[in-house]
């Protein structure tokens, strides 16, 4: 990560974003030439975006930071809360400032007083802009016109906003997904294809919102410790982790709290606290989550809840040792039909020594069984 500091409004640039916008440049001019010059498009592009983000939330008082990830930016407004009209000038100045950049390119552009190089390079920064402020005003979050329509609706129906914003965005995107495939714009429909399944599963953690999701309090203490953890200051992170759980005892910022600390506990080897963390939230983790009760899980010898997580977590990291992990628990349930088809797809990883692996006391309650044999090799016909 890059950082360049300015006086008022801090910036900083991920390798994700150039080389996300190298990929588009080389697509759309398959040329280095060409490459570069779209990664300054794409570059000023963002740039004045965000800045119209920034510039505003700056003017209302609050400490806006700007940073470039893999497909574009995003302006992080921190510091006071303000009202629901300032906050739909701040969201509303990102394309404001885009369509600014539009008609600027394309007043050079219309009285050619460029060269024939910068002539049509202002031509390209016009359409992109011009496509890009109409695409992120399309009501479908996390795109500005899905924070637009947010922002009304809470006028209205309030904390039931954000629900009814996240139906609108499923089945928005979907469509738009859909239309892009359709008329040959792949990329860009795989992008709104990516924003429908995150908002699908936004929704699905929505359900579970609570009281303390709506204090500020804990929304800002839980930003302060992903800081923290951004900075690598773990054991500062983990004490204020302990403390939010406790004062929030349920809910998204509870959950997300979990993860966390979870995740710090199993990087110390901790199982014992990560299985007691996740278990009792197990229906609301991520996959990721998951996947760390089901270690944990067998770490403590609680075979039955890794025999329960062995699916999910197999579909969100496909490595022999979630297979084997998942072999071994149900050779200890005396399952011996599912140990043998999780140790058949660990073999198919490779390196696996399954005469090795069989070794384990834990394979002795099915040892004698004839399928286990044979996948073995110590059938009597081998």
């Amino acid at each position: 990560m890059i950082e360049s500091r300015q006086k008022k409004i801090p910036i900083k640039f991920s390798a994700a974003f150039f080389i996300t916008a190298g990929l588009i440049g080389f697509i759309n001019s398959y040329s280095a030439i060409g490459t570069i010059v779209w990664i300054g498009i794409i570059l000023v592009s963002v740039l004045v975006h965000e800045y119209g983000h920034a510039l505003t939330s700056l003017m209302f008082g609050q400490r806006p930071r700007i940073e470039f990830v893999a497909f574009g930016g995003v302006t992080i407004p921190e510091g006071k809360k303000i009202s629901a009209g300032k906050e739909f000038l701040v969201v509303l100045m990102g394309p404001v400032f885009g369509l600014l950049l539009f008609f600027a390119s394309l007043f050079l552009v219309r009285f050619q007083i460029l060269s024939p190089f910068f002539q049509s390079v202002f031509t390209v920064l016009a359409i992109v802009n011009l496509f890009w402020t109409a695409i992120n005003l399309l009501p479908i979050l996390p795109l500005d016109g899905g924070q637009l329509v947010r922002i009304i609706l809470e006028v209205f129906i309030r904390t039931k906003a954000f629900k009814a914003t996240l139906y609108l965005s499923i089945i928005l995107g979907g469509l738009a997904a859909i239309g892009f495939f359709v008329t040959g714009f792949i990329f860009v429909g795989a992008i709104f294809l990516l924003l429908t399944f995150q908002n699908v599963e936004t929704l699905r953690r929505f359900h579970f919102y609570s009281e303390a999701d709506g204090q500020e309090e804990n929304r800002t203490e839980l930003k302060q410790i992903e800081e923290l953890l951004k900075l690598g200051r773990v054991d500062e992170a983990a004490s204020r982790l302990e403390k939010l759980l406790q004062n929030t005892k349920e809910g998204l910022i509870h959950t997300i709290a979990s993860e966390y600390l979870a995740r710090i506990l199993f990087d110390h080897k901790e199982y014992k606290p990560v299985y007691e963390i996740l278990s009792p939230i197990q229906k609301r983790i991520s996959k990721e989550a998951k996947c760390l009760l089901f270690m944990s899980a067998y770490e403590t010898k609680n075979y039955q809840k890794v025999i329960d997580l062995s699916g999910d977590c197999f579909s969100e990291k496909q490595t022999a040792e979630v297979a084997l992990r998942a072999a071994a628990s149900h050779a200890h349930e005396h399952d011996t039909k599912s140990a043998i088809e999780w140790l058949k797809t660990a073999k198919d990883f490779g390196g696996v020594n399954i005469e090795q692996v069989i070794r384990d006391e834990v394979y002795d309650s099915i040892r004698d069984d004839e399928a286990f044999k044979k996948l073995t090799g110590t059938d009597d016909h081998s």
